[in-house]
């Protein structure tokens, strides 16, 4: 454990994107509001009666005036729940959301929520970690331990990025485990690409 790092206490949810790499004149948001799905002007602030009901239901936020929801929000279906960074929550109804033979209530419960979007009725229970996410309307996640992107991912793919080291590059040991018959997985890869590939290395 000797790479575990002491961060200052408001660091969660903050300065997720390298200097560097903000165009000039923008803040760190800046492409994450290009990649939202719903237009930046249906946020608003908590008004004082909401974020009293949020501390009543026992969740915590960093700074309130970082949670931004729509006009059809209900507090009382978040609870038990931590809030870190800028987090903008989707109306919120007394609903339940239903995949196959799952049934699970419209709300947040028992999470952790860092730096996200949140669509339209979501239900979002007992996820111990959401950080980095643009969530979908009507979006059900229930009992994950981590679910968190970074500014490095790849999302499975074997690319790097200008500036970073060769030796991040994401590769698949195939055949056998001594990294001979390697290959660079991409978006779209099917099973035959990576036989392919392997088998026939020139």
């Amino acid at each position: 454990m000797d790479n575990v790092h002491i961060l200052p206490a408001n660091s969660i949810g903050k300065n997720f994107i390298a200097k560097e790499f903000i165009p000039k004149g923008k803040n760190e948001f800046y492409f994450r509001n290009l990649q939202t799905l719903w237009p930046i002007d249906c946020w608003r602030h908590l008004t004082s009666d909401e974020v009293e009901r949020l501390v009543k239901n026992n969740n915590t936020a960093d700074n309130w005036d970082d949670i931004l929801v729509t006009d059809e929000f209900n507090p009382r279906l978040i609870m038990n729940s931590e809030f870190y960074g800028l987090v903008r929550i989707g109306s919120i109804r007394n609903v339940v959301l239903e995949h196959h033979d799952l049934k699970l209530k419209a709300g947040i419960t028992n999470s952790t929520i860092i730096s996200c979007d949140i669509g339209n009725d979501s239900a979002i229970h007992d996820v111990r970690y959401l950080a980095h996410y643009i969530i979908g309307d009507r979006c059900m996640l229930f009992n994950i331990d981590e679910m968190h992107t970074t500014d490095h991912a790849k999302f499975g793919n074997g690319i790097i990025k200008k500036g970073e080291p060769e030796n991040v590059r994401v590769w698949l040991d195939l055949m056998n485990e001594t990294g001979c018959r390697r290959v660079i997985p991409f978006d779209g890869m099917i099973t035959a690409d990576a036989y392919l590939w392997s088998k026939y290395r020139d």
